[in-house]
């Protein structure tokens, strides 16, 4: 999808249930809520709209998941009647957390399986257990998308995914291309490889021009920036910080917020390090 030109973007990481986090770093943007939890439209922001990049669930607690759930729930159809201030991206939590909750006849169910879903994919509990939360989450995965492109100039552009990817896959129409863009080859079962030995073509494909991609899904210490490439997943439900692109015609700077404790921040199993040279 094409994003209009008439908009700055606030691009924001991997939320993973971090609600207050996402307030706060979202009232730095001056999109402000009112008592009914809803981000009021003011003459400071009504020209921003505001990209998720994927993965809002799982990791953090229960109360967190489904305050972010509802949150996003509400201010989807709040922010949207008129003119467009929030896109969704789709990540490969919302991706697997979807399958398993709509019994997807693809999913082999094994001990393995069922250790990852209560490991990695801790919402799933929750929605099975809450009808309503379900419903909620099954239509904001349908307002996801796999890719967004901010192409303002033969100079400047940004594609915006989840998941760092080979080129040749960005912003294409296909199963394959889409499973690309969503998740990359998993660290979990490469503990012990580097980052930039595991996936090689962010750092191959980089090139020293304003053709932007930017991408969360990796936990990074901080945002991490190769040429062209930008991974803003700072590791918020890890103790860290929520981290943003802010796109303003042909300008990109960045912003953040640090975990603000009103819920425990997850282990981190290892600190793989992107553009780790």
């Amino acid at each position: 999808m094409v994003l209009p030109l008439n908009m700055e973007y606030i691009v924001i990481g991997d939320v993973h249930g971090c609600i207050d986090e996402l307030k706060t770093l979202l009232a730095k943007q001056n999109f402000y809520c009112n008592s009914e939890n809803l981000l009021e439209l003011n003459p400071d922001n009504k020209h921003k709209a505001i990209i998720l990049l994927g993965d809002f669930i799982d990791k953090g607690s229960d109360e967190k998941l489904k305050e972010t759930i509802e949150f996003l729930y509400k201010n989807y159809h709040h922010l949207n009647q008129k003119e467009k201030h929030l896109y969704l991206i789709l990540g490969n939590h919302e991706e697997m957390v979807y399958r398993y909750i709509t019994k997807d006849p693809s999913l082999k169910i094994t001990p393995k399986s069922i250790e990852t879903k209560k490991k990695y994919y801790n919402s799933v509990k929750l929605l099975e257990k809450d009808e309503q939360l379900k419903q909620l989450f099954i239509e904001l995965y349908h307002f996801c998308k796999p890719w967004l492109y901010y192409n303002y100039s033969n100079n400047f552009s940004i594609t915006l995914t989840h998941a760092p990817c080979p080129e040749k896959y960005l912003r294409q129409e296909n199963q394959e291309a889409r499973k690309k863009m969503v998740k990359c080859i998993s660290r979990s079962k490469n503990p012990k490889m580097a980052l930039d030995d595991l996936i090689p073509y962010i750092h191959q494909e980089a090139k020293d021009n304003q053709h932007y991609h930017i991408f969360g899904h990796l936990s990074q210490p901080n945002i991490r920036k190769y040429k062209n490439k930008i991974c803003i997943d700072t590791s918020a439900i890890y103790g860290n910080r929520l981290s943003c692109a802010i796109i303003k015609k042909n300008n990109l700077r960045f912003d953040s917020v640090p975990f603000e404790k009103k819920q425990q921040a997850g282990i981190q199993n290892s600190n793989n390090r992107l553009f780790n040279f």
